[in-house]
């Protein structure tokens, strides 16, 4: 059985460390930008949709920010890592 025909989310979520854009991406989101470099996600939503050509499938991704120290202190937040979240509908 396809998970596809038992018409079921798909959810991957893919830790991206060591982003080269990730510095960039904070201060323009501060700056009030809303376009900002997300190569991580952009790759990886690109390769899925050329995977799933000619599918149903649709393909949504969010990205979050993480702290991997797992300080409590929202003064001492410090971004390491950027958690890209995707879901593959079988529409």
């Amino acid at each position: 059985s396809d998970w596809a025909d038992d018409l079921s989310d798909l959810q991957l979520s893919i830790p991206l460390d060591g982003d080269i854009t990730l510095n960039s991406q904070i201060l323009l989101q501060e700056q009030g930008f809303r376009l900002y470099p997300d190569f991580g996600r952009f790759a990886i939503t690109s390769g899925l949709q050329q995977s799933l050509q000619g599918t149903k499938q649709v393909i949504t991704a969010d990205e979050y920010y993480m702290d991997t120290n797992y300080s409590t202190d929202p003064n001492l937040f410090e971004v390491k890592q950027v958690l890209v979240n995707i879901v593959i509908d079988s529409a």
